[in-house]
């Protein structure tokens, strides 16, 4: 890895891991029978987050679908890539929007804790490639997004070196482009609260500093929605904010607190 493994990203003590990613699929499990576009969200927890708006705006287009998938590392093994290519059979993609991080970290660290994958490149040359290869195989393009930066310094600068990594393989894969979280979620660093896309302030980041709250999940799905209407020439609904956060159950104090309850 280009940064990951560096003498300046040397593994230590972990930072705070993501609390365990819990979701549900955005979209109904057997593929609309019609020509419009296919959109599979595929990554962690955090996406996780911003995937139900994200697809909610994508539906609002009424110019492609979208599902949402939760993969929160990427493929080591047989097993791993069963899973990812059930996702990609079940729905066909036309753009694949991916994004791992903090999971992927974890099983980095694994990855050493267990002697494999130490030698330089061999990150990039066993797990990405490969998985860009599963991704674009059927000819859909892919949307890279990279983690968005978190609280814990030692662990964001950690993976800050695998989004090195990241960005390699988009500059060399003419099917995938990368774009960054932070540019929605993280503009000026980490921050807690930010402005909403109606100018008023709003919490962005759960206590765990890692996760969104609903006004982050906005900002990523907001962010990301005009990518995917680039690609698909799509055109946005302007009133899907409203019209997703009509449908919501308030969280308790706003952004619950502790994100496990």
């Amino acid at each position: 890895m280009a940064g990951a493994c560096g003498d300046d990203a040397t593994p230590g003590a972990a930072g705070p891991s993501p609390s365990p990613p819990t979701t549900t699929t955005t979209s109904p499990s057997v593929p609309p029978d019609d020509e419009l576009p296919r959109v599979l969200i595929a990554g962690d927890s955090v996406l996780a987050e911003a995937a139900d708006p994200l697809a909610f705006a994508i539906e609002a287009t009424g110019g492609a679908h979208a599902e949402f998938t939760l993969g929160p590392d990427l493929p080591r093994d047989e097993a791993d890539v069963a899973l990812w290519q059930a996702a990609l059979d079940r729905t066909d993609p036309d753009l694949v929007v991916v994004s791992v991080g903090h999971w992927e970290y974890l099983s980095v660290l694994g990855d050493f804790a267990e002697g494999e994958l130490l030698q330089p490149g061999t990150y990039r040359t066993e797990v990405l490639e490969p998985f860009a290869d599963l991704l674009t195989a059927t000819g859909a393009r892919v949307l890279w997004v990279g983690p968005a930066v978190i609280e814990d310094a030692e662990e964001a600068e950690f993976v800050s070196g695998l989004e090195q990594d990241f960005r390699a393989l988009a500059e060399e894969r003419p099917a995938i482009d990368f774009v960054d979280a932070d540019t929605w979620v993280a503009p000026d660093g980490y921050r807690e609260t930010l402005p909403g896309p109606d100018g008023e302030a709003g919490q962005v980041r759960r206590a765990d500093g890692i996760h969104l709250c609903p006004a982050g999940q906005v900002l990523l799905a907001e962010g990301l929605l005009g990518e995917v209407a680039e690609r698909l020439d799509l055109t946005p609904d302007p009133a899907w904010v409203e019209d997703w956060q009509a449908g919501q159950e308030p969280e308790p104090g706003g952004c619950a607190p502790d994100y496990q309850e």
